[in-house]
């Protein structure tokens, strides 16, 4: 009796895992793609999730003048309820913040401004017009006063690229496991997050190979995903030239001036999307060494950092993922 009971119950479970299905949503957001595969009853939630996308565009999107985020950079949301986005994402950048020793900063509009919105090739850099700029950036000028993020400098304007995409993919994720899926792959503009598995194993996923020629998306290597997050930040096909010199769109927040990195791309593994997002942006104004102690020196982080060697492309691993094949 026992037996048949224990065969019955084996039989229950493999059908639950037979019987879900294999959903998918794709779409744009935030001037990019988003692909999410999902198991589950078989339920299409691509109008919930768009919903969701927009409304985090509504909050978080500094390309439309009437979100929350350009309506706080313009001072004018004193009167307005601030969304409970917004304030996650401030809180988890102030972390970073102080986890790099200010390498990741959010308030650097007004110097990406500077350094990418011109054409050096006519001008020279002015180290006067950077002092001034440095005087409306940093962290340290956005307070949190009555449970609200308050600034203490009037020109204070925040920039969320480096961290919003992530946070999306958090935002999605969160959704599918209140409706009882726990078996996804969520993928917004290169980020993920992936939890439990397909029918044929783990969710793979991909990294590509760091190379401003590489239009059809070599990829470097794969990786499986389970539980946890991944962001990839690189500087390869966006640069500038500065006296001849070739600088990264990568900025030192606390010098005010663009970084010759030795990083060519930064892979973070982390337990949400949007710190995974954040340290990857921050392991690029780092450099490898830095980068390197700060993966390792954390019990959160695991990482792929890829840089050159005499034009050679090197591969470097966190521990976690030492056995990895390349």
């Amino acid at each position: 009796m026992i037996q048949r009971l224990l065969w019955f119950l084996v039989l229950i479970v493999f059908s639950a895992c037979d019987s879900k299905v294999r959903m998918q949503a794709t779409g744009y957001t935030q001037g990019t793609t988003y692909s999410i595969a999902y198991y589950g009853d078989g339920t299409d939630y691509q109008y919930q999730i768009d919903s969701l996308l927009l409304e985090f565009d509504r909050v978080l999107s500094t390309y439309q003048e009437t979100s929350y985020i350009s309506k706080w950079n313009r001072n004018e949301a004193s009167s307005l309820p601030q969304p409970e986005m917004f304030k996650e994402v401030v809180r988890s950048t102030k972390q970073v913040h102080q986890q790099t020793n200010g390498r990741f900063d959010i308030t650097v509009s007004p110097l990406m401004a500077y350094w990418f919105e011109r054409d050096w090739s006519v001008q020279e850099p002015d180290s006067a017009s950077v002092d001034s700029l440095m005087l409306n950036v940093g962290m340290d000028k956005v307070v949190l006063a009555d449970g609200v993020f308050q600034k203490t400098v009037p020109a204070i304007q925040l920039d969320v690229n480096g961290i919003a995409q992530g946070y999306s993919v958090d935002v999605v994720s969160r959704f599918l496991e209140s409706k009882g899926i726990f078996d996804y792959l969520v993928e917004i503009g290169g980020e993920v997050r992936a939890s439990g598995g397909k029918p044929d194993g783990d969710w793979m996923v991909g990294i590509d190979e760091p190379n401003d020629l590489n239009v059809d998306r070599q990829i470097a290597l794969s990786i499986p995903l389970k539980g946890r997050s991944m962001a990839t930040s690189g500087n390869y096909r966006k640069y500038i030239e500065v006296d001849g010199k070739r600088l990264g769109h990568t900025l030192n927040p606390t010098s005010g001036y663009p970084v010759m990195t030795d990083v060519l791309s930064a892979t973070v593994i982390a337990d949400n999307c949007m710190m995974a997002d954040a340290y990857a942006t921050a392991c690029l104004a780092l450099g490898l060494e830095e980068a390197k102690k700060l993966i390792e020196g954390s019990e959160e982080l695991d990482g792929i950092l890829m840089y050159s060697v005499d034009e050679e492309l090197q591969i470097w691993k966190s521990k976690a993922l030492a056995s990895t094949p390349d």
